[in-house]
């Protein structure tokens, strides 16, 4: 199928670049002939993680392709900036899994890009099709749950292939960006023991606006009774929300996990109808460039969680 080989292709990218790289000592290098190397992230979740791992190490210019306020990359149309930004790229580092439908464009504009999908390891969930198929997608395929940065082992996972990516671009840099993974990491056992801290009673059933949030709630102890996903081309049906008003009722769902976007104007419809509360949480997907927002964010949204729940 398309998808799968398009998949497939980019494996092959990443295998070639963890051979390649380390050969041939990816960047260039400067006047006192250390390697001065461009990475490239795909998106802002990507971007944080990569900021984590190459934070201080000297030498790394660190670009988001995609504005940081642009949200998840569903549909997403590269623009000429994209292109130009990718144009002086040592590597790209993508968060796969189906996130970067344009990587058919990228691949045949750069063929010679380096390009390191960071799912690699991840724990992932089952998606949700609404009833279609995606671009490079055919009908009835199994989609997965490409969100997986909502889940801090998830991000771990990611920036330990960040970080062995750069370690073969940039071995003489190699020690630093491990010290920093592994700063990350100890970082991320705090945020995972912050959600197991979390008293929700087993069973206890959320309904969940954002397709990201099935990973908050997986880490939680939470089960997704209802998901209603929308965005800007996209909108759940009327059959749709008075289904899903009558299972929130049926099932004493009293919690609606919305972000600031399109679906936010859905769980506030069905709060209305079922007196059920709005909680907002943080996809992290728009924000800061500052590598400490992944971080704060996972903290807040777990604490917020907590709060709802108590």
């Amino acid at each position: 199928m398309e998808r799968r080989c398009h998949m497939k292709k980019i494996l092959a990218f990443c295998l070639a670049a963890a051979m390649v790289l380390g050969g041939c000592s990816k960047g260039t290098e400067n006047t006192e002939g250390e390697t001065a190397l461009t990475v490239v992230t795909s998106f802002y979740p990507v971007y944080l993680l990569a900021a984590n791992v190459t934070d201080g190490v000297e030498g790394v210019t660190l670009k988001n392709m995609t504005q940081p306020q642009t949200g998840c990359l569903h549909d997403y149309e590269l623009t000429t900036e994209d292109m130009k930004t990718l144009e002086g790229a040592d590597v790209l580092f993508i968060n796969g899994l189906g996130m970067e439908s344009f990587m058919d464009k990228v691949m045949g504009q750069y063929p010679d890009l380096f390009i390191v999908d960071t799912s690699t390891g991840s724990v992932t969930l089952e998606g949700d099709d609404h009833g279609h198929a995606h671009e490079g997608e055919e009908e009835g395929e199994e989609e997965v749950n490409a969100h997986i940065w909502l889940n801090p082992s998830n991000g771990v996972k990611q920036a330990e292939v960040i970080c062995d990516a750069l370690s073969q671009a940039d071995p003489t840099n190699a020690d630093k960006y491990a010290a920093n993974t592994a700063t990350f990491a100890e970082s991320m056992e705090s945020v995972i023991a912050q959600a197991e801290a979390i008293n929700a009673a087993p069973g206890t059933e959320v309904a969940v606006f954002h397709e990201g949030f099935p990973y908050l709630t997986d880490l939680c102890g939470l089960e997704v009774g209802v998901g209603i996903y929308a965005d800007e081309n996209e909108e759940p049906s009327a059959k749709e929300m008075a289904e899903a008003a009558e299972e929130i009722k049926e099932d004493g769902i009293k919690l609606l996990l919305a972000a600031d976007d399109a679906g936010m104007k859905y769980a506030e419809t069905l709060a209305a109808e079922t007196g059920a509360t709005v909680v907002e949480l943080n996809p992290i997907t728009s924000g800061e460039l500052n590598k400490d927002v992944y971080r704060l964010g996972m903290e807040r949204n777990l604490q917020i969680l907590a709060d709802a729940l108590s």
